[in-house]
C-alpha cells in the first residue's frame, strides 16, 4: 500500500500561488538544484491534481511530464467538466476522498499536487501521510493559501529539513 504525500512549494506567509494563479516568484528563483525531490518524485506512481493547477502546469510546460523523475506516472485531474483525456492525464469527477484512497492501495505513493481544494479534505479525512513543504524566502502578502479550515486539529512530527539554494524544506509525517 502507498502512501499519499503533500509535495509542493509556498511563500514566506504560506502561499502557493498569488490569486491569479501565477507563480513567477517561485519558477524564477535563482540556485534552486535541478534534482530537488529526485527521490520523493520518483517513488510517486500516481498524482491527485485539481483542474487549475493542471492547466498552469500545462501553460508553464506544455506536453512535458508532471513528473520528470518518474515519466509514465498517471495523473488525475478533478474537474467537474466530462474532458478527453490527455496523454499522462486522466480527468475525473470522482471525489478526491474517494480517488486517493483508490490510489493508495496501489503500489507506489500518491502526490497530492495543488492547493487547499484538492489537500484540505484529505487532511479531513486524515489520509495524509506525508507534508514535503518547500519554503521560499519572499512574502506574498495574497493570494492562494495551501491549507483550507479544518474541523479537527491535524498532528504532524517532523522528520527532517533541507535547504536546496533559496529553498527551506520541512518534511511532516502524520502522527495517528
Amino acid at each position: 500500500m502507498g502512501k499519499i504525500q503533500f509535495y509542493g512549494a509556498i511563500s514566506l506567509d504560506g502561499y502557493l500561488a498569488t490569486t491569479d494563479d501565477n507563480i513567477d516568484w517561485l519558477t524564477g528563483l535563482p540556485n534552486i538544484p535541478a534534482d530537488v525531490g529526485a527521490d520523493t518524485l520518483a517513488a510517486m506512481s500516481s498524482a491527485i491534481l485539481g483542474r487549475v493547477t493542471y492547466e498552469a502546469v500545462q501553460t508553464m510546460a506544455p506536453g512535458s511530464p508532471l513528473n520528470p523523475h518518474n515519466p509514465t506516472m498517471v495523473s488525475y485531474v478533478l474537474s467537474r467538466q466530462a474532458r478527453p483525456s490527455q496523454p499522462g492525464y486522466t480527468f475525473t469527477s470522482t471525489d478526491v476522498v474517494t480517488l486517493a484512497t483508490q490510489q493508495a492501495q496501489q503500489s507506489g505513493n500518491v502526490w497530492i499536487v495543488g492547493g487547499s481544494g484538492v489537500l484540505t479534505p484529505l487532511l479531513a479525512a486524515n489520509l495524509v501521510d506525508d507534508l514535503y513543504i518547500q519554503i521560499a524566502p519572499i512574502l506574498l502578502g495574497t493570494g492562494k493559501r495551501l491549507f483550507g479550515e479544518l474541523t479537527q486539529p491535524q498532528n504532524y512530527q517532523l522528520v527532517t529539513t533541507n535547504q536546496y539554494g533559496p529553498l527551506a524544506e520541512v518534511v511532516y509525517h502524520r502522527v495517528n
